[in-house]
């Protein structure tokens, strides 16, 4: 079931963060000298409780009394710009990420929104996979320095009914 997130759970939401972003910091050699402002498996509480203050829109797959999931989004006109979509490695490959994701094309329905845009690492092709496959087009590439990786951009947009 997919909950918004309270303050409460906010620890618990970083517990599966950290879980979810570990094995691809290691694949791809992120740390928070190369990538301070990306390096989720080591995300202070503070940050996501500021996200939280901001207003950022925050909500957690839940199984039973457990988070297995999460997902993270901001709005700004249209736009709906996804921070985090994470699911715990055991829990991957039963539909978790994907109920996330359709969960987010209905929030940008409710919210007024047309497009949802992402960044992400452009080399990790299996998730690019996934999310082309889902509906996603690539929209260019960046390199930031020191950054072991390209940042892909990609984007979804909602059709007309």
């Amino acid at each position: 079931m997919i909950k918004p997130i309270e303050e409460k759970y906010l620890e618990e939401c970083l517990s599966v963060i950290h879980a979810a972003y570990l094995p691809v910091a290691l694949q791809f050699g992120i740390t928070e000298q190369n990538c301070p402002y990306r390096a989720h498996a080591s995300l202070p509480l503070g940050e996501l409780r500021r996200q939280l203050e901001r207003g950022d829109f925050m909500y957690g797959y839940f199984l039973e009394h457990i988070i297995v999931g999460f997902i993270s989004f901001s709005k700004t006109g249209d736009v709906i710009k996804f921070n985090d979509l994470v699911v715990l490695p055991e829990y991957r490959h039963n539909g978790y990420g994907a109920e996330l994701l359709d969960f987010l094309k209905e929030q940008a329905a409710a919210h007024g929104a047309r497009k949802i845009m992402l960044g992400m690492i452009d080399e990790n092709t299996i998730l690019k996979d996934w999310y082309i496959k889902n509906g996603f087009t690539t929209t260019g590439t960046k390199r930031f320095g020191g950054a072991p990786f390209t940042v892909g951009y990609m984007e979804w947009v909602r059709r007309r009914t």
